[in-house]
């Protein structure tokens, strides 16, 4: 049998304080390794946890992680780490408590393969400092940040969730109402950032959480572009950063004076797939979906949705011009074009409401004349 080393024996001490496994599949495990042994054959108990399907190779793979990031597999700086929530490119989140202060945080660790890439331990160190300059409630708020063991990480408020993105995912599609409500909410979030010469450059479905309160918070600002000592630093020339869906024209020319409205752009993008359960663009290769938002030509969500009103379609469109001075200019012009409705919609709702108000008046004056002829 393979020899058990300190750091196996760690693996399967935090599975079990985790409960990914009992003390019994343990004991099983151990019993099936002396038997291996007997036949020849060598295995580890965590191999044979895996291969008797007691945990998973992910499971498995993240269990080994948190031992070389944390002491005895949970303890990191003042922090103790418990589940895996989250993972992408840059990174891993976990739900972690702060051992004195007793608050539960999310915390985001930088990958140990990318921390000597020093544009993207830049581009993680530039995520805390966008965050630190902002106090939204529409803004995930960060408590601490630093390295430990050689490991860049933030700690931020935990959100419970879901994403927008799970969220509409499990209704198909928002009320108009409901939708408007959230991209306000994300609006006015971004009007703050943008205040703070803070671009957000990547914003998405997944990127706004919700609160326990059912509060929306916009989250993931790991592509951020500052305007002042920053700004430019972090994208080469001709490159763009950014998710296909949701990507500005501008981002996929590669410019390179990216502002406030390519924020405008991906939030009204956003607000298509809140309306409609559909991102405004579909195809089958990167490169296809970023030719379409070259193209401009996009479906009315009112195709999709027809309850959909037409204030609504003609915020997204502007949201979503190709050329981004015919977009609205700023996040603050989108909060006032969800206040207030364009005037023409306000008219046809009156004039509506007046000529339900005279049918009914009318129907009213023949029922009574209808009533004094009968007696």
């Amino acid at each position: 049998m393979v020899e058990q080393t300190d750091g196996d024996v760690l693996i399967v001490k935090l599975a079990l304080e985790k409960k990914l496994i009992t003390q019994q599949q343990v004991d099983q495990c151990k019993d099936l390794a002396k038997k291996s042994k007997k036949i020849g054959l060598e295995a580890t108990i965590e191999e044979i946890l895996v291969k008797q399907g007691i945990v998973s190779q992910d499971q498995l793979d993240d269990l080994k992680d948190m031992c070389q990031l944390a002491e005895g597999g949970t303890v990191f700086g003042m922090y103790r780490l418990g589940t895996l929530i989250g993972q992408g490119g840059m990174g891993k989140v976990y739900e972690a408590v702060h051992e004195i202060m007793g608050r539960s945080v999310a915390i985001k660790v930088i990958n140990a393969q990318i921390t000597d890439d020093k544009n993207n331990a830049t581009r993680f160190i530039q995520e805390i400092r966008a965050l630190s300059k902002l106090n939204h409630p529409n803004i995930v708020t960060i408590f601490d940040g630093g390295k430990i063991n050689r490991r860049h990480y933030f700690a931020m408020e935990l959100l419970p969730g879901p994403s927008l993105k799970d969220y509409v995912d499990s209704k198909k599609i928002l009320g108009e109402k409901e939708a408007l409500r959230i991209i306000r909410a994300t609006a006015k979030a971004l009007g703050h950032a943008h205040a703070k010469n803070v671009v957000h450059r990547d914003v998405k479905p997944e990127d706004i959480i919700f609160d326990c309160n059912g509060v929306p918070k916009l989250t993931d600002f790991g592509l951020v572009m500052h305007h002042d000592v920053d700004h430019m630093s972090l994208t080469q020339e001709g490159a763009w950063v950014g998710s296909y869906y949701y990507i500005s024209p501008e981002q996929v020319d590669g410019r390179r004076d990216i502002d406030g409205r390519s924020d405008i752009y991906a939030l009204g993008a956003t607000l298509y797939y809140a309306l409609t359960g559909r991102t405004a663009y579909t195809g089958n290769s990167p490169q296809e979906l970023l030719a379409k938002h070259l193209s401009g030509r996009l479906v009315s969500p009112k195709r999709h949705s027809p309850h959909i009103s037409r204030g609504t379609v003609r915020l997204v469109k502007k949201m979503m011009a190709v050329n981004r001075e015919k977009r609205y200019q700023t996040m603050e012009a989108v909060v006032d074009a969800i206040d207030n409705p364009p005037r023409l919609q306000r008219i046809l709702s009156i004039a509506g409401l007046t000529l339900v108000g005279t049918l009914l008046l009318f129907l009213g004056m023949l029922l009574e004349r209808l009533v004094i002829i009968l007696k």
